[in-house]
């Protein structure tokens, strides 16, 4: 018997696998709104200050 097969390897590819692929969305989700924000603050410190 295969492991997709069994209880356990149904279990795995039928909700773990797709719970992973959620996650894995999230994080990139993430990571792209922390780099964009990172970009941000980089630009604004390359600014130079205006005088009052």
């Amino acid at each position: 018997m295969d492991f997709f097969q069994t209880g356990m390897g149904r279990k795995f590819y039928e909700r773990d696998v797709p719970k992973i692929a959620e996650s894995l969305a999230t994080i990139a989700e993430q990571l792209t709104r922390l780099n964009q924000n990172i970009e941000k603050l980089n630009e604004n410190m390359a600014k130079p200050e205006q005088a009052e």
